[in-house]
């Protein structure tokens, strides 16, 4: 491994605070994927993106983060380098499962097939919020279901394709594309998979989700920033201590009983 100890490590919970191309090939095998890439949606066309300033995120915003402004084609080559990488510590049958937005699934779906990799749905987050726009305003996110041969079964064959949560609220949030804890919890307890790897870890939701169900994960982060503020939510137990969480909490272990 290059001259590079975890950022953390303790409990089952692991963080390296690096690019994930230079980790990767140095990691036990992993069983699940889950993550959230970088896919670049600030731009309405590709031209827009290489040629116009007002379009982009500088790195003085304060929700700039890394690779967080690439053209249609870096997003491809590099999601392919990482996809690559990915297909030598993965386990036979494996799951992944990446969030991407309706301008980026396509590509993604290439990306994928052109490392070996067998796309097989495409679940849909339906927002109870919707966001900006003139025309149909987003309110969902998608997210790529594929897998290194065929899939291992589900541990939970009742599931549906949509799932339905809450965004985390602006004011809540650690990282300027944090997802649900929630909405990870489901996957997770949903899918096979007991060491659960996000290379693309942002402030360590997935990681926080899988300490909460018992699983162990592996997360990369390239701002130190955010693996200070993974590592921080790691410590801390379930987070969210409203009544209503922890009933949801209950429920999904007892379902897993």
């Amino acid at each position: 491994m290059p001259d590079q100890k975890p950022y953390y490590n303790n409990d089952g919970i692991t963080i390296y605070n690096s690019d994930c191309r230079d980790i990767l090939p140095h990691l036990p095998k992993v069983d699940l994927l889950l993550t959230d890439p970088p896919y670049s949606s600030g731009a309405r066309r590709d031209a827009e993106r290489q040629v116009r300033g007002s379009m982009l995120r500088s790195i003085e915003d304060e929700d700039w983060f890394s690779h967080d402004a690439m053209t249609t084609w870096g997003f491809t080559w590099f999601l392919r380098s990482t996809g690559s990488a990915l297909r030598e510590i993965l386990t036979p049958g494996a799951h992944l499962y990446f969030f991407c937005d309706w301008r980026q699934t396509p590509n993604l779906y290439g990306m994928l097939e052109s490392c070996g990799y067998r796309v097989n749905q495409c679940l849909v987050w339906a927002k109870t919020h919707y966001g900006m726009g003139t025309y149909w305003r987003n309110q969902h996110e998608n997210i790529v279901f594929a897998s290194l041969g065929p899939p291992v079964a589900m541990v939970d064959r009742g599931m549906g394709s949509v799932l339905t949560f809450q965004i985390v609220s602006p004011s809540a949030r650690k990282h300027p594309t944090e997802k649900p804890i929630r909405l990870l919890m489901e996957i997770i307890r949903a899918v096979p998979g007991e060491t659960i790897l996000d290379p693309f870890m942002g402030s360590g939701t997935t990681l926080a989700a899988a300490k909460n169900l018992g699983r162990q994960a592996i997360g990369i982060e390239v701002e130190e920033r955010y693996c200070e503020i993974a590592a921080r939510r790691i410590e801390s137990s379930w987070e969210d201590h409203t009544d209503e969480a922890a009933a949801y909490l209950e429920r999904i272990m007892k379902h897993d009983a």
